[in-house]
């Protein structure tokens, strides 16, 4: 681990991931850990890098006290800054790859969306939840100019807040939707479809990548029948009770946060149809052949005709695509997207 070359906010996540908490009191920099985990390395880093780390939880603790939405995992720079929607369970970590890879010039800003903070009351309308992150940014960057992107189901709250702060006069100089699920395949058995093949296909890479460390042939059929039979009892359940219904355990607060946040965006998508948008859309796929999957993307070509598509690699894993080792593919494909922009290209 080369925590030497990490920014700030990675090498908290680093501390983070090893329960390592730390915290800032007055001037001090606290810091609590299991037997162990702090490492003379680790210890190097805090030290070394104490006041860099300071300021950043503070600039942190900040933010979250004046616009609770907005989370900055790359404050700096002087690209125009993104402000970026994660998909329907809210999980801002999903852009910690792909904000690293786009680089030290480009702030990247996640948009937590309300009801996962304990202190808030979910959404349950797409538009409500856009003029709920418009107020947040304008807050935080009253000028732009801005890039507003959205991953997975987060992209239609993506697009309807460019098209928000458009209709409000600001300077959004692209909607950037990364593989976008249109709103129609919230509707019930699109739903269902979509979510059980993505399933399946990820499930195909990992049972190929342990059916290669088997000693045998033998081992190997006995592995494929035994998953057979599993998947059949798994298709079975899903038919009858739908994806991802499983219930939260009831002493876990986050959890059930994390559910209820959960069907409130379904519902949210399923009510959202995408309006006319005039300004720049770019469409980023994992692949050509994403052009045929559930999640219908060229859809969104009804409401933004003008759209620019772009893909990423052929082996590009569709729901992971903004994390190792897709991401850094992808950062690529933004940055060709912005270049052409700037007349660049």
């Amino acid at each position: 681990m080369n925590t030497h070359v990490l920014k700030i906010p990675d090498l908290l996540a680093d501390f983070a991931s090893k329960d390592i908490t730390v915290w800032v009191d007055g001037d001090r920099l606290r810091c609590n850990a299991p037997a162990g985990a702090l490492t003379p390395e680790f210890r190097d880093q805090l030290r070394d890098r104490k006041s860099e780390i300071i300021a950043f939880l503070n600039m942190a603790a900040a933010t979250v006290r004046q616009q609770p939405a907005i989370v900055p995992l790359q404050p700096h720079g002087t690209q125009t800054p993104i402000y970026a929607v994660p998909g329907h369970i809210g999980a801002v970590i999903s852009f910690s790859d792909i904000s690293k890879h786009l680089g030290d010039d480009q702030p990247f800003f996640a948009l937590e969306p309300p009801g996962l903070d304990g202190r808030t009351e979910p959404m349950d309308r797409v538009e409500d939840i856009a003029e709920y992150f418009a107020d947040q940014i304008l807050a935080f960057q009253p000028q732009g100019p801005y890039v507003i992107a959205g991953y997975c189901s987060g992209a239609a709250t993506a697009y309807e807040l460019a098209r928000l702060l458009d209709q409000r006069g600001a300077d959004v100089r692209c909607a950037a939707l990364f593989g976008p699920l249109h709103p129609s395949t919230y509707q019930a058995l699109p739903r269902l479809l979509f979510f059980y093949a993505r399933r399946q296909a990820g499930a195909v890479v990992m049972h190929l990548r342990h059916l290669a460390k088997l000693p045998s042939l033998e081992a190997r059929v006995r592995y494929i029948t035994d998953r057979i039979r599993k998947r059949r009892e798994e298709a079975r359940s899903l038919l009858t009770k739908g994806p991802n219904r499983e219930e939260p355990a009831k002493d876990d607060a986050v959890l059930e946060r994390r559910a209820r946040l959960k069907d409130t965006a379904i519902t949210a998508l399923r009510r959202y149809i995408p309006a006319p948008y005039p300004g720049r859309v770019c469409i980023f796929l994992p692949n050509k052949a994403w052009v045929r999957s559930g999640a219908a993307p060229l859809r969104w070509l009804r409401a933004a005709p003008h759209a620019e598509l772009y893909f990423g690699p052929k082996d590009c894993y569709g729901p992971h695509m903004l994390q190792e080792p897709d991401a850094p593919a992808i950062a690529e494909l933004y940055r060709y997207s912005a270049r052409k922009a700037a007349g660049g290209i």
